[in-house]
């Protein structure tokens, strides 16, 4: 690849800079940049520099200005005060949660003028929608519409399933929130995504028209009007090359799922509507997987060498901080440190320490706010962190003393990382009877 032009440097500089903040560097767009042929380095720092990336306190901006405009029409409609009910779009892990995260968050600090109570549910079916009067509001969560099949298919109380032998089955919906969007019912339901694709707001509109939508517009890449890469014919050249690209390493999604052609990234996600390349990390061409250099990857937080899924590496840190964890290493039969528990708790202190935002933690391990706020207890208590979630200094001590450990090991190993973890876990002398 050749060194960008002076004048694509400064536009890659300042899009660094303005748009993500400071979050990437040089390389990363250099690395990403080498995915094409040097002639079209202009064409796709046209894409880099057109993305939208989203920081935990814009999200917050967003879903604080939704909520009190989900209040105020409430109140202009209705005459009385809410009982808000949120309720998230999918399983624990996935961005509805994220963004019930935050709500909660946000509404600690801040108060709804005409809301009578707030209430928040993992699950749908935690609900008893019979029970609901017209004082009642139920607002579903999710960071981005995008097509709006995702809000379409868990309404449906039934889903198709392929077993091993290709034969399709239906089940039911065990996530459905199709016994909660119901037309001719008294209380009031409202969708609030930070973000709103004009393709999927049009169509949750048209099919669900009773449902009001939140959340900030935006206008698909290659809209014929209103595209934010300029007249019809500088569009038209950088579609196809996105198209062309999208083709050979993402088949059926050139332009982000169900053509939605958004240019959205988050500080905790990569939405699959986004272009795919900027987020394919790997594709097939013949038979044969390839790898694609991403700007952001999808799974950008399991690629850190301190994954939570990582269990192994993870392991070695639980072993270095068994101080917090109550065991005594030097007891001849000492064992139980590593606990579920204590890998959650050492993998939270590692993230807190590195200053990653909370909603990020939560969405990669999968857990709950409430999940969170007894971990961020129990780690309060151990004095791992203090009451605002600020690593101790006793705790940073720990972890610096534990990284001087683990690079000389990895030096004495002359860069193989190797861990033998017999040394940090209890392995019992027998298992079912066997030795």
């Amino acid at each position: 690849m050749k060194i960008p032009s002076e004048v694509l440097q400064k536009r890659i500089v300042d899009a660094i800079r303005y748009r993500f903040y400071d979050r990437l560097d040089l390389y990363d767009v250099y690395r990403w940049l080498d995915n094409f042929n040097d002639d079209e380095q202009e064409l796709a720092v046209s894409v880099f520099e057109k993305l939208e990336y989203y920081r935990e306190e814009d999200l917050l901006n967003i879903l604080c200005k939704g909520l009190y405009h989900i209040d105020e029409d409430f109140w202009n409609e209705k005459g009385k005060n809410a009982h808000i009910r949120f309720v998230p779009l999918g399983k624990p892990g996935k961005s509805g949660h994220v963004i019930q995260y935050l709500v909660k968050n946000l509404l600690k600090t801040n108060r709804l003028p005409h809301t009578a109570a707030v209430s928040f549910y993992n699950h749908p079916k935690e609900i008893e929608a019979q029970t609901l009067t017209d004082e009642d509001l139920v607002v579903f969560l999710d960071d981005i519409i995008g097509s709006g099949n995702t809000f379409i298919s868990d309404v449906k109380l039934t889903i198709e399933k392929r077993k091993k032998n290709g034969e399709i089955v239906e089940e039911q919906n065990e996530w459905t929130i199709g016994n909660l969007v119901k037309t001719a019912v008294p209380y009031k339901i409202v969708l609030l995504s930070c973000i709103l694709m004009d393709k999927g707001k049009k169509r949750l509109e048209e099919s669900f028209p009773y449902v009001k939508l939140y959340g900030e517009e935006r206008i698909h890449a290659f809209s014929k009007n209103r595209s934010p890469f300029g007249g019809y014919l500088k569009m038209k050249q950088v579609r196809e090359f996105c198209y062309n690209y999208g083709s050979k390493i993402c088949p059926q999604r050139e332009l982000g799922y169900s053509n939605s052609q958004a240019l959205v990234l988050f500080a905790h996600a990569v939405p699959n509507n986004t272009l795919p390349i900027i987020w394919v990390d790997e594709y097939e061409e013949d038979g044969i997987k390839k790898n694609w250099q991403p700007l952001i990857p999808r799974n950008q937080m399991k690629k850190q060498s301190m994954a939570f899924i990582q269990r192994m590496d993870n392991n070695r840190w639980v072993f270095k901080l068994s101080q917090y964890f109550g065991v005594d290493l030097d007891a001849p039969e000492w064992k139980g440190v590593i606990q579920d528990k204590n890998v959650k708790l050492t993998y939270l202190l590692r993230c807190l320490e590195k200053n990653i935002p909370e909603v990020v933690i939560a969405n990669d391990m999968g857990l709950t706010h409430e999940d969170m706020t007894v971990l961020f207890d129990e780690g309060e208590k151990l004095g791992m962190w203090d009451n605002d979630h600020h690593v101790t200094h006793d705790a940073q001590k720990a972890l610096a003393e534990a990284a001087k450990v683990f690079k000389i090991q990895e030096k004495d190993e002359k860069g193989v990382k190797m861990v033998d973890d017999r040394n940090y876990m209890y392995v019992p002398e027998t298992f079912r009877g066997k030795s």
